[in-house]
C-alpha cells in the first residue's frame, strides 16, 4: 500500500513538473512572438508617420498652386478679372 501511495505521489510530481516545463516553454515562445509583433507594430507606426508627412508635402497648397501655374497655365484672378452678374427674375 505504501508503495502504491509513493508511486502515485511520484507520478503526480513528474506530471506537475512536466506541465511546468511545458508552461514555461509556451511562455517563452509567446513572449518572443509578442516582441516580434511589437517590433512590427513599431515599424508600421513609423511608416504611417512617414506617409502622413509625405501626404502633407504632396498636398501643400503652395505646391499645388505652383503646379497649376507651371503645368496648366493657371493663375490667380486679379480683382479686375472678376465680373459680377446680377440675376433678374421674370
Amino acid at each position: 500500500m505504501r508503495f502504491a501511495a509513493f508511486m502515485s505521489f511520484y507520478l503526480a510530481v513528474v506530471i506537475s513538473a512536466s506541465g511546468l516545463v511545458y508552461s514555461k516553454h509556451l511562455q517563452r515562445r509567446y513572449f518572443v512572438e509578442l516582441q516580434a509583433l511589437q517590433e512590427t507594430g513599431s515599424q508600421l507606426q513609423t511608416e504611417w508617420e512617414q506617409l502622413l508627412l509625405e501626404e502633407s508635402a504632396w498636398s501643400n497648397q503652395a505646391r499645388i498652386e505652383q503646379i497649376a501655374n507651371d503645368a496648366l497655365g493657371m493663375h490667380l484672378l486679379e480683382h479686375s478679372d472678376v465680373v459680377m452678374l446680377e440675376m433678374t427674375t421674370k
